[in-house]
């Protein structure tokens, strides 16, 4: 602690002691005085009852003059103030010698002020710290009980205020003293205090590095021995607490050293002891899940009950959604043959499953698109072979027709060899600079003819003045040449089909558009090998050409999509202005 609790708290005791005694003198300081003046008060009292008492002899002539003088007037300075008598009529006849003084015009005026009252029969005897003097009166009672006269007696606060100026000064020397005389005790009970717990901060300290047989002081019956008896206890059950998480965090490591999916791991009792986040994800719940609770992981229990038994490895499958999980169970055994568990890993499979699929699917869909011409050409070569043909006019139809399926098949041969050559990464596409506004004339007037015999118009939207990109201009002819082509198939007579291009940031967007709409959930399936939208032109094309419009895009490292707008279907790909983009 660097002994930094030691100089707080004896900080805190010198703290306490020198506020007490500035709060002491402080008080003391308002409140003697007044404390003072109260005493001299007392003590005036006797003395003026004295002087009432002789004064009433002299006025009714029951003592001489000269008496009185000697008693009174020459005796007055063992009065300890200022006496000031006066006769029933308020005439002074005894007062202090300097009586034009300044300060005995003030006792003369308080004197005055109280003169009624003390004429009245009323006992005065007023002072405190607030007040300029402490003045005490009596009334002279005459032989028949009336008032004669009046007597009073006046100390000055300034003589009370020197008489304390003395005492407060040897109040704060007394102060100053006791405060550094309290530096040691101070010092020394503060070391007693802080002593126990710097030993118990190293105790600490020594434990969190690993050493769990130190052992704090803990002698004594008062807290900080309470405390250092709690710490050594604490040491005990960390020690055996950290030995056994050490065993547990070693099987968990050999656990999971193999494996780098999803992970479980169970007792004999089939519940769960670790588990990692990716195995919750996979088992399709949140991150905040626990794997319990999800049923998926119900629906696995009775295979891990079977592994808990027989000691043999399973391997289930799990969909949830769109993904496909892979669980592989198997037995967690001690140092022999016993099993105390059970680990299941969780692989994401979805990817190697999706791609069987579509092999599959896609020698389904070859095997289908292959299986239609080649059944049309053979069924009208028979009917030829066969002679069933008699007129020259069917014969020549019949050949148009095989000849027609023939071209039909040569196209699909030929956009199958072209897709698999654009995705077995075997061709390397070159960007240059091209003129994507003679691109985009260029196709339109090639197809306008085609388009024509359909009932549709091409519009086309590009400005005058456009310049050029980078790319691979017959890639980006034949992208857009598809893109025509599809348009063009399922364009509506009522509308034109649409082609133009615009700029936005670095990239140039080219638009391909035809009246109509397309399912929200067919756009997602458009780009597929073999996939039609629309079922009414199924005989038309070979369901490759936006497959291929893709691939070709990617080898470009452009994007190409497709949206619905403005009850129009628009295709869109990017082309790049900027020569890094290359």
């Amino acid at each position: 602690m660097k002994n930094t609790f030691l100089r707080k708290t004896l900080a805190i005791v010198l703290l306490t002691v020198i506020l007490s005694a500035g709060l002491t003198a402080l008080v003391f300081r308002y409140t003697g005085v007044g404390a003072y003046a109260g005493i001299k008060l007392r003590e005036l009292a006797p003395s003026a009852s004295f002087l009432a008492e002789r004064s009433a002899e002299f006025l009714q002539g029951t003592m001489s003059y000269r008496e009185y003088q000697i008693t009174v007037v020459e005796s007055k300075n063992i009065w300890g103030a200022s006496p000031y008598i006066f006769t029933a009529d308020k005439t002074l006849f005894v007062f202090p010698q300097n009586l034009d003084s300044e300060q005995a015009q003030e006792m003369l005026t308080l004197a005055k002020q109280n003169l009624d009252a003390v004429l009245a029969g009323k006992s005065v005897s007023r002072g405190s710290w607030r007040a300029a003097d402490a003045i005490v009166g009596a009334p002279v009672w005459g032989n028949d009980g009336s008032v004669i006269g009046a007597v009073f007696l006046i100390k000055p606060i300034r003589e009370l205020n020197m008489a304390m100026n003395s005492l407060w000064t040897a109040l704060l020397i007394a102060i100053v003293v006791v405060a550094f005389l309290m530096l040691i005790p101070a010092y020394l009970m503060s070391r007693k205090l802080t002593g126990p717990l710097k030993q118990m901060n190293e105790a600490a300290l020594a434990m969190a590095h690993g050493n769990f047989s130190v052992r704090a002081q803990a002698d004594g019956r008062d807290e900080l021995a309470q405390l250092g008896q709690t710490l050594n206890y604490l040491s005990g059950a960390l020690s055996h607490t950290i030995g056994d998480l050490t065993f547990e965090r070693n099987r968990l490591r050999t656990t999971l050293d193999g494996l780098g999916e999803g992970v479980i791991s169970v007792n004999l009792n089939g519940q769960i002891m670790q588990y990692n986040p990716s195995s919750v994800q996979l088992l399709g719940g949140a991150s905040t899940d626990a794997p319990e609770t999800l049923p998926q992981f119900q629906s696995l229990l009775p295979q891990v009950e079977e592994v808990l038994k027989t000691g043999l490895p399973q391997v289930a499958e799990h969909k949830c959604r769109e993904a496909v999980a892979r669980v592989t169970i198997s037995p967690l055994r001690d140092g022999g043959s016993q099993v105390e568990g059970a680990v299941l890993l969780i692989q994401d499979v979805t990817e190697s499953v999706r791609l069987e699929q579509t092999r599959k699917d896609y020698v389904a869909n070859v095997s289908h698109e292959l299986r239609t011409p080649l059944a049309s050409i053979r069924s009208l070569s028979d009917a030829l072979s066969d002679g069933l043909i008699k007129k020259e006019d069917d014969r020549k139809r019949y050949y148009g027709y095989i000849q027609k399926e023939s071209m039909r098949l040569s196209r699909l041969i030929d956009d199958l060899l072209e897709l698999s050559r654009l995705q077995s990464g075997t061709i390397a596409l070159t960007k240059q600079r091209m003129d994507v506004q003679d691109i985009l004339y260029d196709v339109a007037q090639r197809y306008e003819s085609a388009a024509r015999e359909r009932g549709l118009s091409i519009r086309l939207n590009v400005a005058d003045s456009f310049p050029e990109v980078y790319g691979n201009p017959d890639r980006t002819e034949q992208v857009l040449i598809i893109l025509l082509d599809n348009a063009i198939k399922h364009g509506s007579a009522d509308e034109p089909l649409a082609l133009g291009a615009e700029i936005s940031g670095d990239k140039v967007l080219v638009h391909v558009s035809n009246a109509g709409t397309i399912a929200e959930e067919d756009i997602a399936h458009l780009f597929e090998r073999f996939y039609k939208a629309d079922r009414s032109h199924s005989g038309e094309g070979t369901g490759l050409g936006l497959s291929i419009a893709q691939e070709i895009m990617s080898l470009l490292d452009e994007k190409i999509w497709a949206q619905n707008r403005n009850g129009r279907v628009e295709f869109t790909f990017t082309l790049s202005l900027n020569a890094e983009k290359v």
